[in-house]
Order: structure tokens, then sequence, then C-alpha cells
């Protein structure tokens, strides 16, 4: 038994150091897969002369097939996830995004950019994966930081793709369709990278796994894949019941409720506004009137900033069930205000610098939400979840783009408009949920809570499930699993 638990630590602890390398892997795949510089002026491409759409095709008929798409796939991607046990999803994202900028270099149309839309929503659909395959590499101990990381990388990436986007098109370097090739480079990049990921030999729904004694009398120990004899039937209801039993986990907690609401609320928003702040930027200052446009600079800016805050949230550790509720209330009021001026005001400065703030408070505020919610989970359902809060968003996302974009055809200002109000009562919602728990807390309560957040203990961590720790954790001299 001493020795079976020797070469389990062992194991383990190279797996502990091999969890960085995962992590830098998975750093340069989002890093490369968001380096796409032709995406700041995607609007002008489509409305140039290569594509030589027009305003109303770009804005009505091209850009709702995405919200539609991804919505449509998320929930069987998500399993598809578990089931090919994250890396094959990630590599088929991979896959995605290299078809999506072939398409825009050499197909034509609106039906072929209708497609394009299309496979980009197969890409985008396929980000589960990529959120969650680090969640089973990694003991949880580490969420804040790994979550922290892989965002940064997400923005670093758009940075680059902003900063070469700019500087390329300003210099006359390149032209818009151009700069596709660029972005159908990175794209393959990050496909070869996707590739050299490790496998995950566990998921949390259909491959989850148990610890056996080998033997009766002896004590060694060895992994065995609890459904590889059952019938595919039987493991469809086995799964449904986990799914259904880790959902009812996750939201029955109202702390976690809370921020899978603000979640999908907010990303909502933040989906509407980069779908359609092109067409946006183009009614304020057209590319036919402009010699120079500056787009790629503000999307640079923009993902600098946020990265930065992105990062730095990994070390900042305030109480947020104490703050939490008034911070998301404050940042949504002032979304909410950026955006109403963005589609009251007839500057392209004021649509610049209010989408870099928006943009900003988003990330960071994701970024927390995020942690607050992997932490709450007491089981590895954190895909779960992240696939509902997605779901949820998107959902709403195709209602505001069906009503708001489709049926009422509003032009771009007016969206901005409507978009600013939906922030403002998402507001109005958590100042009254933050007045409840100050109330319920009352004075005293409020004095006896820290300011900030206790530091975890390492020791109380709960790793993966089916990872190696966790055979070391139910072992541990004086315990007894069975």
């Amino acid at each position: 038994m001493r020795d079976s638990l020797w070469l389990l630590c062992c194991d383990s602890e190279s797996k502990m150091d091999t969890w960085l390398q995962t992590c830098l892997l998975l750093c340069l795949y989002g890093f490369f897969k968001e380096m796409r510089p032709s995406e700041p002026f995607l609007t002008e491409y489509l409305m140039g002369p290569q594509q030589n759409l027009t305003s109303d095709q770009v804005t009505y008929d091209v850009y709702p097939v995405w919200t539609y798409s991804y919505l449509a796939l998320l929930i069987v991607v998500f399993l598809l996830t578990d089931l090919l046990r994250y890396k094959p999803v990630i590599v088929f994202e991979g896959i995605g995004y290299v078809i999506t900028w072939s398409l825009l270099l050499w197909a034509r149309g609106v039906r072929a950019m209708q497609f394009m839309e299309f496979t980009y929503g197969i890409a985008t659909s396929t980000e589960v994966a990529y959120f969650t395959y680090i969640y089973a590499k990694v003991a949880s101990k580490f969420y804040q930081r790994v979550t922290s990381y892989t965002r940064a990388a997400l923005l670093a990436g758009r940075f680059m793709s902003g900063i070469l986007a700019q500087v390329l098109t300003s210099t006359r370097l390149m032209d818009y369709h151009t700069l596709n090739y660029i972005s159908l480079t990175s794209v393959s990049v990050a496909f070869i990278i996707a590739c050299c990921l490790p496998a995950v030999s566990t998921s949390i729904y259909f491959h989850r796994q148990q610890y056996l004694t080998t033997n009766e009398g002896e004590s060694s120990v060895r992994l065995t894949d609890i459904n590889s004899k059952e019938s595919l039937h039987a493991k469809i209801t086995k799964v449904a019941g986990f799914v259904w039993n880790d959902f009812k986990s996750a939201y029955t907690n109202k702390y976690l409720l809370k921020w899978s609401i603000w979640w999908a609320f907010a990303t909502c928003g933040n989906y509407q506004v980069g779908n359609y702040i092109q067409p946006l930027w183009e009614s304020i200052a057209p590319m036919d009137q402009n010699d120079q446009l500056y787009n790629g600079a503000v999307e640079a800016i923009q993902t600098l900033l946020s990265s930065l805050a992105a990062f730095s949230v990994g070390y900042i550790h305030f109480n947020w069930e104490l703050f939490g509720e008034g911070t998301l209330a404050i940042i949504s009021l002032l979304d909410g205000l950026l955006l109403l001026f963005m589609g009251l005001s007839s500057s392209i400065i004021v649509g610049y610098l209010n989408y870099i703030l928006f943009r900003i408070s988003y990330q960071v505020l994701i970024t927390i939400a995020s942690y607050q919610v992997a932490k709450q989970l007491t089981a590895d359902s954190y895909g779960l979840v992240f696939g509902i809060n997605m779901f949820a968003s998107l959902l709403l996302q195709s209602v505001l783009t069906f009503v708001v974009v489709e049926t009422l055809e509003v032009e771009s200002s007016t969206q901005f408009i409507i978009y600013g109000s939906y922030y403002m009562i998402l507001a109005l919602v958590f100042f009254l949920l933050s007045t409840y728990t100050c109330a319920k807390l009352g004075c005293d309560g409020i004095r006896e809570i820290d300011v900030w957040e206790p530091q975890p203990d390492c020791s109380n961590q709960e790793p993966p499930l089916g990872t190696t720790e966790a055979v070391v954790l139910d072992y541990l001299p004086g315990e007894s699993k069975f």
C-alpha cells in the first residue's frame, strides 16, 4: 500500500509540475486563435470591393446568423465536449476558425457570408471546451489564477490583432482584404497548437472514474472506467442523472445563482455590442468619407487594458460576498450610460472611448464572476454551469436580435440606446439585491464581515475528479475510502 501511495504521490507531483506547461499551451492557443487582424475592419471589408455587400445586408442578413447558430449548437457542443474529453472539441474549434477565414478570403455573396457566420458560430460555440479543459487538469486551488491567465492570453491576442490591423492599414501596407491572410495564418497556428495539447483521460459525466482494490486482501489501487461495460442507454441515463444532480446543486446555491444571472445578462449585452459596434461606427464615420479609421487601434487599446485588468484580478481578494452585488450594480449602471451616450452621440471619438471603457469593465467583472462561480461548485461541474450560463445569454441575445435587429430593423444608434436601457434595468435589479443583502446583514453584520476574502486553504482544495491527486487524498494515512 505504501509503495502504491509513493508512486501515486510521485505521479501527483509530476502532474503538479506539468499543469503549468498545459496552461502555457492553452494560453498560446488562446493567443493565436484571437490574433485575427482583419476582424476590427470586418464591416468595412464586407462592404468593400471584394464582397460589395450593402450596410443593410451586413447588419440585417449576415450578422444575425452568428447569434442563432451559436445558440443552436451550444448544447450539442457541451455534450460532445464531455463525451470526447475536451481536446477533440478544441481541435475542432481550430478547424472552424480556419474554415471561417478561408470563406472570407475566397467565397463571395450574401449566402456565402451567411455560411461564414455559421462556421464562425461553430467555432465560437466550441469555446466551452477551451474554458473547461483547464479545470479538468488543474486542482481547484489554482482556479482563480488559471482563469486570469487564460483570459489575459485571449485579450493579449486581441491586442496584437488590433495593433497589426491599425499599423498595416494606416501605413497602407495591407488593405482590409489582405489582412485576412494574416488571420488565416494565425488561426492555422492555433489549430496546430490545439493538436499538441495533452489528452484528458477523464471527464465529468461520460467518463467518470472510480478507484478499486485489485484483488481481495490486496491494498493496491487501480483506475477503472465505471462506464466501460454499460450499454449506451444506461450511460445516457446515468449521465442525465449526473447532470441533473449537478444542476440542482449549483443553481440552488443563491450566491452562485446571483453571479450566474449577471453573467448571462451581461454576456448577452457584451456579445450584442461586439456584434453591432462596427455598423454603429460606420454610421457615425462612413469609410467613404474618412481616409483613416481607427477601429484597430481602439480594439488594441481596449484589449491591452482589459488584459492587464483581467490578469490583476487573479491577485485581488476582496470579499465579494459583501461587495459583489453593489459592484455589479454600479458597473452595470455605468455601462448603460456608456452605451446610451454612444447611441446619442455623433462623435466617433465618443463612440471609440465609450466602447473601450465598456469592454474593460466587462472583462474585469466576467473574470471575477467566473472565479466566484467556480469556487462555489462542490463538484467539477464548471463546464455544465458555464454552458448553461452561456446558453441563457445566447437565448437572451437571440431575442434581442430578433426583436431589435430583424423585426423592428432599428438603426444602429437606436440599437445602442436600447442596449443602454437594458443595462440600466440590470443595474436596478442588482441595486435592489444589494440593498436587500445589506438590510439583512444590518450594520453590526456588515462591520463584522472582513473586507478581504480569506485566502484559500490549499489542504482542503478538491482536486478535479478522476485525477491522481484525488486518489492520494482519498488514501491519506488514517483515512479509508472503504
